[in-house]
C-alpha cells in the first residue's frame, strides 16, 4: 500500500504539473496572437491618430464640460473641477493644462445655444476617431454610416460630461464626509481610509468607463460582462503607466529642458498616447480570447 500510495501521488503531482504547463503554453499562445493582432492592426499608429483627434476634441470638451457647469447654482465649482481633473494627469503637464482650461473657458456658461452645439460636434471627432479604432481592435468592419456614428459620438461626449460631474460630486462628497468625521472624532482617523476608499472609487469608474467603451462603441455586437481581461489590463496598466511615466518625468527625463514651455504640452501628449495604446491592446486582448473561447464567431 505503501508504494501505491506513493506512485497515486507522483501521477497526482505529474497532473499538475502537467496542467500548469498547459496553461501556461495558451498564455503563451495568447500573448503571442496579440502581439500578431497588435503589429496586423497598426495599433501604434492608430493609437498616434486616436491621440491627434483627442487633443484637437479636448478644448471643445471642456467648452461643453463649463456650459454644463455655468448652468448650476455655483460660482468656484468650475476651478475645483478642473483642478480634479488636472491631479489626475502627469505632474509636468497639469499646471499648463490646468491654465490654458481655465482661460479659455472663462465665462463660458451658454448652455443649449448654437455655438454650444457647434462645440459639441467639434468635441465628438475624438469618440468618432475611438469608434473607428475600437472597431479595428475588435475585428469589425466598420459599416456605420456618417450620421450613425457622429449621433453616437455626440452621445458618448455627453455622457462623458455627466460622468465627470457625477465622479467629482461623489469625491467631494466623500471628502467632506472624512473632514468632518474627523472635526467630530479628533481620535478617528480618516486619512489612510479615505485614500483607500478613493483609489477604489476611481479604480472602479475607470474599469466601468472602459467596459462601456468597448461595449458601446466599436461595430461589434458582444456580450455584456462587467470585468474582462482586457478591460481589467487596461485599468491595472494605465494606473502603472501613469505612475511609472510620472516618475521617469520627474526623474531621468530631459523633456522640461528640451522644450522648455512647451514641455507640458510634450508630456500630456505623450501621456495620452500611451494610454490609448493600452486601451487598443486591451480591446485586441478580449478579441483574441473571444476568438479561442468561440471560434468560428466572427465580427
Amino acid at each position: 500500500m505503501h508504494f501505491l500510495g506513493t506512485d497515486v501521488r507522483a501521477i497526482d503531482m505529474r497532473l499538475r504539473a502537467w496542467n500548469l504547463g498547459l496553461r501556461f503554453s495558451r498564455l503563451l499562445s495568447v500573448f503571442k496572437r496579440v502581439l500578431a493582432r497588435i503589429a496586423a492592426d497598426d495599433c501604434t499608429n492608430l493609437a498616434a491618430q486616436m491621440s491627434f483627434y483627442f487633443v484637437l476634441s479636448l478644448v471643445p470638451f471642456f467648452l461643453v464640460l463649463a456650459a454644463f457647469v455655468g448652468w448650476l447654482p455655483s460660482t468656484n465649482l468650475w476651478q475645483d473641477l478642473v483642478e480634479w481633473i488636472t491631479t489626475y494627469l502627469p505632474r509636468g503637464s497639469r499646471r499648463v493644462i490646468f491654465t490654458v482650461v481655465l482661460d479659455l473657458t472663462h465665462g463660458y456658461t451658454k448652455f443649449l445655444s448654437i455655438g454650444l452645439l457647434v462645440t459639441i460636434w467639434s468635441a465628438s471627432s475624438g469618440f468618432v476617431s475611438l469608434m473607428e479604432a475600437l472597431s479595428i481592435a475588435h475585428g469589425a468592419r466598420e459599416t456605420r454610416g456618417f450620421w450613425k456614428k457622429r449621433i453616437i459620438a455626440v452621445a458618448a461626449t455627453l455622457l462623458t460630461a455627466i460622468f465627470f460631474l457625477l465622479s467629482f460630486a461623489l469625491t467631494t462628497i466623500g471628502r467632506t464626509a472624512a473632514a468632518f468625521l474627523s472635526n467630530q472624532y479628533s481620535a478617528f482617523t480618516t486619512k489612510v481610509p479615505w485614500d483607500v476608499a478613493r483609489w477604489t472609487a476611481n479604480l472602479l469608474l475607470i474599469l466601468m468607463a472602459i467596459n462601456l467603451v468597448n461595449y458601446f462603441l466599436p461595430n461589434v455586437k458582444r456580450s455584456w460582462h462587467w470585468i474582462t481581461v482586457g478591460t481589467s489590463f487596461v485599468t491595472l496598466a494605465f494606473f502603472l503607466a501613469s505612475f511609472g511615466f510620472d516618475f521617469y518625468i520627474q526623474h531621468a527625463s530631459n523633456i522640461p529642458k528640451i522644450y522648455g514651455t512647451l514641455a507640458g504640452f510634450i508630456i500630456f501628449m505623450i501621456w495620452i498616447y500611451i494610454a490609448n495604446i493600452i486601451l487598443l491592446i486591451g480591446a485586441e486582448t478580449d478579441t483574441v480570447i473571444e476568438e479561442l473561447t468561440h471560434p468560428g464567431v466572427t465580427a
